[in-house]
């Protein structure tokens, strides 16, 4: 992160109180000092008018230590308010703060994966916006290089073979659908993608194999890949798994009963559930789906979106039986607050097993909305 220390010449120990800020703030940020700063770090009183050079839009302003930076920033803030600049006053960047800033810097300049366009039906989650917004690159790509570059593993088949529990499909499907997985491969080497998203029903169309395997293995591996070109869900699930170093889960909201919310997709990552079983995909009732058993008494439900907005609950697991009627793995959660789905930023919800609420909703301290 581009950043500023600010400091008065008069204070005393001004060596000390600069290396002491370098030291914590440097476990957490990649600090390069800059005339053009993404934040202003003020140490000391004193240096309110020194900040105004560097006033803009969208800058964090983070005091440091006990030697009135707090009371700096707090005049600063107040002025550049009174001037309509919009900046993020941190006023204590505890290891849950620091985490997101560190996160949302490492996204910067990333690029992702556009692998045919984002599926017709999504309407609203299928923009670039929300990437741009947290300084991804999208590169589109055609669906073309995916089929240039098929080619079955069949070292990988045996090993998903015998690492699943049951097998409802034919050993030959499963072969099939490692071609999606080597191609996915090629092009985020060739490409040097962060992540991907892939117009995967096309695939099912086209090819007749589905891409639920490759998504799911990839994103085991920490490659993070979400399905049908949803770019937001896919944001989220960067977002998510670098700051809990947790592998997401992204599902559909498949039913509603009471206060119990089914959520249920084809593409877990192997690496998630207790154990998982091999299946059709839902849709198709062709080629592969995974079928996961999940193992955790919590679940955090999360979305993000455009214009710095963010969905963010939990919920307790409820043990259902597998129901064929709906997509392969299906995670059905208890939801106690009441204000879930009612201000809904899209259709794909992002799963992380555990509480991790704590750590993201630290995302309101600098500057997102929760709704």
């Amino acid at each position: 992160m581009k950043v500023k220390f600010l400091l008065s010449p008069i204070a005393y120990k001004v060596d000390e109180k600069l290396k002491e800020a370098k030291e914590y703030l440097g476990r957490y940020l990649n600090l390069e000092e800059s005339e053009d700063p993404d934040a202003i770090i003020l140490l000391t009183g004193g240096t309110e008018e020194e900040t105004l050079k560097y006033l803009k839009d969208g800058l964090f302003i983070i005091p440091f230590g006990i030697a009135n930076g707090l009371a700096a920033s707090l005049e600063v803030q107040a002025y550049a308010k009174e001037k309509g600049i919009k900046t993020i006053l941190i006023t204590k960047p505890d290891e849950n703060i620091m985490n997101v800033l560190r996160v949302m810097d490492e996204l910067k300049n990333k690029k992702v994966g556009i692998i045919g366009k984002p599926s017709d039906w999504l309407i609203k989650s299928g923009n670039y916006d929300v990437l741009k917004e947290l300084g991804l690159e999208p590169v589109e790509i055609s669906l073309k290089e995916v089929e240039e570059n098929l080619k079955e593993d069949p070292t990988l088949s045996d090993k998903i073979w015998e690492l699943s529990k049951d097998k409802k499909i034919s050993k030959e499907e499963l072969l099939k659908a490692t071609k999606v997985y080597t191609s996915l491969k090629k092009i985020i080497d060739k490409y040097n993608l962060y992540a991907i998203t892939v117009r995967c029903f096309d695939l099912a169309i086209n090819l007749k194999i589905t891409g639920c395997l490759a998504l799911s293995l990839l994103n085991a591996e920490g490659i993070i890949a979400s399905c049908e070109g949803d770019t937001e869900a896919l944001a989220t699930m960067l977002f998510a798994y670098k700051l809990t170093n947790k592998t997401p889960f992204m599902a559909n909201l498949a039913r509603i009963e009471n206060n119990e919310y089914t959520f249920a997709h084809c593409t877990i990552a192997i690496n998630i559930p207790e154990y998982f079983n091999l299946n059709t995909h839902f849709e198709t009732l062709s080629s592969v789906g995974i079928e996961g058993y999940i193992n955790s008494e919590k679940i955090t439900i999360l979305r993000i979106g455009r214009n710095k907005k963010f969905t963010l609950f939990t919920g307790e697991v409820v043990k259902k039986p597998f129901e064929e009627n709906m997509c392969r793995t299906q995670i059905t959660a208890k939801i106690k607050d009441d204000s879930f789905l009612q201000n809904p930023i899209g259709n794909h919800f992002i799963i992380l097993l555990g509480d991790e609420e704590e750590k993201i909703k630290s995302l309101e301290k600098i500057g997102w909305e929760r709704i």
